[in-house]
């Protein structure tokens, strides 16, 4: 049936291959979002639901109408980028980061300057507060002080302005324990707002992954969900540039349905093939086998 699915939306978008190569150009150029770096078959289906559920018969129409309708591309960018997100998504992955990665992090980095970590597609903002959470209970365990900082980046402007405001339903904070809500969260009306302790740690910004760069290198990326929607030509230039991003030994964790493909098993040591989460190897392995 799936199958089936993809390829009757790429039928449905080949029929008007014009306007599917002007609505990738218009993207690009309005928004920053080049659709050669995803797979066809989630384009196809999101383009085609888009296009059915906005109306119109074929994607030529789609395409005129949406070159008039700018609130149309706003959220025909935002249902092509996916944010499904909510705080400590899959509790297991971020328990073993509690129990056996942040501890090793801070402890390794106790006389560091700055320990830096970067959540990369955080959409609106649950990842890196969850983040930010687990790393004040882990400097308050180990009693150490280690100043750190999170970049939460993402490609929708509009969805970081929902992580920089930090207000969430109460829905969204199901996986945060009792304490942690009294202890970080401020109750306002129907939602909870994000108190200083936490907002002070994390830097919203908007970025590529693809083009851009995070300044300082980091002691760990967080990159969950994400790789999953690109081809397998853009996931190893990714994966390769956080190697080039991470500090030596730093830490990469990934999504439960993702993993490291291609010559990128060189530059990692596999720590948890159950969590997705590797270490980076101080020299890639095919220069230590030389």
């Amino acid at each position: 049936m799936a199958k089936r699915w993809t390829q009757d939306a790429a039928q449905f978008v080949g029929k008007d291959s014009w306007a599917f190569e002007a609505l990738k150009e218009l993207l690009v150029q309005e928004r920053g979002l080049d659709l050669e770096a995803y797979k066809e078959s989630c384009i196809y289906r999101r383009i085609f639901l888009r296009v059915r559920s906005s109306g119109h018969e074929n994607l030529g129409s789609y395409y005129r109408a949406l070159v008039r309708d700018p609130e149309e591309l706003d959220r025909l960018f935002q249902y092509l980028t996916i944010h499904v997100t909510e705080f400590f998504r899959n509790p297991a992955a971020y328990d073993y980061l509690k129990r056996r990665i942040l501890p090793k992090i801070l402890l390794e980095s106790r006389n560091a300057a700055k320990l830096r970590i970067w959540s990369v597609g955080c959409s609106s903002g649950e990842e890196p507060y969850s983040l930010a959470m687990l790393m004040l209970k882990a400097r308050d365990e180990l009693g150490v002080s280690t100043p750190f900082t999170i970049l939460a980046t993402d490609i929708d402007e509009k969805i970081l302005k929902k992580g920089k405001k930090g207000y969430y339903s109460g829905d969204s904070l199901k996986n945060v324990g009792p304490r942690d809500l009294v202890r970080y969260f401020v109750q306002e009306g129907d939602g909870y707002q994000v108190k200083e302790e936490l907002a002070k740690v994390i830097n919203f910004r908007q970025a590529n992954i693809l083009t851009d760069r995070p300044g300082h290198r980091k002691n760990l990326i967080v990159c969950r969900n994400l790789l999953i929607y690109l081809s397998r030509p853009r996931q190893e230039k990714v994966i390769k540039r956080f190697s080039d991003f991470l500090v030596p030994s730093g830490h990469l964790m990934l999504g439960k349905a993702e993993t490291l493909i291609g010559q990128n098993r060189i530059y990692f040591h596999n720590i948890s093939p159950v969590e997705r989460i590797y270490r980076k190897r101080e020299v890639p392995l095919e220069i230590e086998e030389t």
